[in-house]
């Protein structure tokens, strides 16, 4: 079963539906979301609080962007430890490590061995 394909809205509609949804001039989130004819409630608020870092962000295709606030969207990259530096492979088995410890450490406190 194929799903719909995904809608792409140019950055002056998105300022548009959330300066509107600001002022109160199309209800709450679900009502201007239905009034707008968008899919989900989660598209027009996360317009909502780009618009709120900086309007300039709502211009970007957020399908593209790679981070969301910060963090990584999807599975990490695999490292692919033969083409890594001398000093990057250290500092990748060191982090390998500090998390064996913090697993070690938590399987201790829940009684696992």
């Amino acid at each position: 079963m194929a799903g719909k394909p995904n809608n792409k809205y140019s950055p002056e509609f998105k300022k548009e539906a959330v300066e509107k949804y600001l002022r109160g001039e199309i209800g709450g989130l679900i009502m201007a979301t239905r009034r707008l004819g968008l899919r989900s409630d989660t598209q027009l608020w996360n317009w909502v609080k780009l618009y709120q870092q900086d309007p300039e962000l709502l211009k970007q295709d957020g399908r593209h962007m790679g981070k969301k606030d910060g963090i990584q969207k999807g599975r990490p990259k695999k490292v692919k430890l033969d083409e890594l530096s001398k000093d990057e492979l250290i500092e990748h088995l060191k982090m390998e490590n500090a998390v064996l410890k913090k697993v070690k450490a938590l399987r201790k406190n829940y009684g696992e061995h």
